[in-house]
């Protein structure tokens, strides 16, 4: 009796879990397999970008060539508009030949001299161009063996001031020795100015103090340099690529992502951020990867980056805020700035310079909410 009815109670739990049993049954059926990680935020940090120069955002162009000379970029990558020329150049010789008396100590008077060295400024202001510093200098050439000495009067357009000088003195065997410099800051162009009542002083024996003879030349000139600045805001935009970013957010569900850094500045320019493309990679149906600009994300920006100066950079934090449509935000190969040029404020040194840098430094890439995977 006992035996049969063990072998009841086995067949009775054998036949229960044979119809339990179902060929398409799926013990994950139901389980959510997701898992939240990070529930407040992480922060992914990337790299820091830059510096970039205005000269490799275009591309090493030479600019004064590119527009007509109208300007270059001096020795040390200022922008500027230089003149010079001669107010009065005349060989020893003729000098000698032209004194009552070459034994004694002579006083040579020249003729006014007038010139317009900031006229070509006026063609830059369609640009958004003024002038930020305007420096003008006069200098003599003494090929002597002793002194001479040079006194006259300085009128400037605009209302400027006049200078008088008296009987500069000029060293011996000088080759261009200022004498005279005045600075303008008031952003108006140097439209002329006029060398007035000229004097040459000159030592006795001025021909016994040549050393070639009397074909050495005395010479009077001008130096005139304008640096120039953004006096208006730029009607182009400009373009600023951040490439190589490299944020792997694809294979996470992420439906916000904020990319903050902090922007160093020293190009006398307020730049304003007007719109930012994000960039991805995709492969075509070649196999070719490429990288295109994410359609399927929304991106917040207006942001405004302060304006600086060489060697004083604005520092601006941004926070660029990316949300994607469909939940999902892709890898960010990158991202395009659309930028806006804005003439500089306050009272730093506007002058442009096509070294000073701007610099996108402690990049990082947040997400809040936590990431899915």
């Amino acid at each position: 009796m006992k035996t049969t009815k063990v072998q009841l109670s086995v067949f009775c739990i054998f036949a229960l879990i044979t119809a339990c049993k179902h060929e398409e049954y799926d013990i994950t059926k139901g389980i959510d397999t997701q898992v939240t990680l990070f529930g407040d935020e992480v922060s992914l940090p990337i790299a820091d970008i830059g510096p970039v120069t205005p000269k490799e955002l275009l591309g090493d162009i030479d600019l004064g060539e590119t527009l007509g000379g109208m300007f270059k970029e001096d020795e040390e990558g200022y922008l500027v508009v230089e003149k010079e020329d001669f107010l009065y150049s005349n060989p020893v010789l003729l000098l000698y030949m032209g004194l009552q008396d070459p034994t004694q100590p002579s006083d040579i008077p020249l003729d006014d001299f007038s010139a317009a060295p900031g006229e070509s400024l006026a063609t830059l202001t369609g640009l958004g161009l003024t002038p930020a510093l305007q420096e003008f200098s006069l200098y003599a050439g003494n090929p002597l063996t002793e002194k001479m000495a040079v006194s006259g009067k300085i009128t400037f357009s605009e209302g400027l001031a006049s200078q008088t000088f008296s009987k500069e003195a000029i060293s011996a065997q000088a080759d261009k020795e200022v004498f005279f410099q005045t600075a303008i800051t008031d952003g108006e162009p140097l439209d002329s100015f006029n060398a007035e009542q000229m004097t040459l002083h000159l030592p006795a024996n001025v021909l016994e103090k040549d050393p070639l003879g009397g074909w050495s030349s005395v010479s009077l000139g001008y130096h005139y340099k304008a640096y120039l600045a953004l006096g208006s805001d730029f009607p182009e935009g400009l373009e600023f690529p951040v490439d190589n970013l490299n944020v792997p957010l694809g294979k996470y569900k992420v439906k916000e992502a904020r990319i903050r850094a902090e922007v160093s500045n020293e190009i006398p320019l307020t730049l304003v951020l007007e719109n930012v493309a994000v960039m991805t990679r995709e492969t075509d149906e070649e196999g070719n990867e490429q990288v295109v600009v994410c359609e399927d994300v929304s991106v917040t920006s207006n942001i405004t980056v302060s304006s600086g100066s060489s060697g004083a950079p604005a520092v601006s934090p941004i926070e660029i805020v990316i949300k994607a449509d469909e939940g999902t935000i892709p890898d960010i190969a990158g991202l395009r700035l659309s930028l806006s040029v804005k003439a500089p404020v306050g009272v730093s040194d506007h002058r442009l310079n096509m070294n000073q840098a701007v610099s996108f430094n402690h990049v990082r890439a947040t997400v809040y909410g936590g990431i899915t995977l």
